[in-house]
């Protein structure tokens, strides 16, 4: 096996260990080149790095990670996304740290199931994922309703967005029209 598969086989197999030095962290976004602005809470670091990158003395506070090489290739961190970020060294006066590890949701439920997931984190896991009060289950429809739903499957549903398919119309509807 390559350099690359094993890289990949630790980002979706290993067991996420946060501490005070690499604590959980939530991606507010991506600032290019492989730079992404997390949030962190305060009482999940050490004092030290709480002084050095909170400087607003705030619950949270942001700060951007780099996104090391041997990652690059294999996973993507996208926005809302859970990573474990290596605060302990400071790369430069902007960057407070690199991304250690990228969570993806069966390590972010061990974690949970584990008791090892932050209470700060619970609301806004509960918000990504929808486990909360469940919507309510929709009444009797008629055919016009099924026929509106199917035409917004079609809008928001799969598909490619740049191709527009457009069904040719059949001779009855043509001749119906036409009386």
């Amino acid at each position: 096996m390559g350099r690359g598969k094993y890289t990949e086989q630790e980002a979706l197999e290993a067991v996420p260990e946060p501490s005070m030095e690499c604590p959980v962290a939530r991606v507010l976004g991506p600032r290019g080149q492989n730079l992404h602005e997390v949030a962190v809470a305060r009482s999940l670091v050490t004092a030290e790095i709480n002084q050095r990158l909170n400087k607003e003395d705030r619950a949270w506070f942001t700060t951007l990670v780099q996104l090391p090489p041997r990652f690059r290739s294999v996973v993507w961190v996208k926005r809302g996304s859970y990573i474990l970020a290596d605060l302990a060294e400071q790369l430069t006066d902007k960057i407070g740290g690199e991304v250690a590890m990228v969570m993806m949701t069966g390590q972010v439920r061990h974690l949970k199931q584990t008791g090892g997931w932050p209470a700060e984190y619970e609301d806004l896991w509960e918000e990504i994922t929808g486990s909360g009060v469940a919507p309510a289950a929709p009444a009797a429809k008629d055919k016009a309703d099924d026929s509106s739903d199917e035409e917004m499957d079609d809008l928001f549903g799969g598909g490619n967005p740049n191709r527009q398919y457009i069904e040719a119309e059949s001779d009855e509807e043509t001749d119906e029209d036409s009386d």
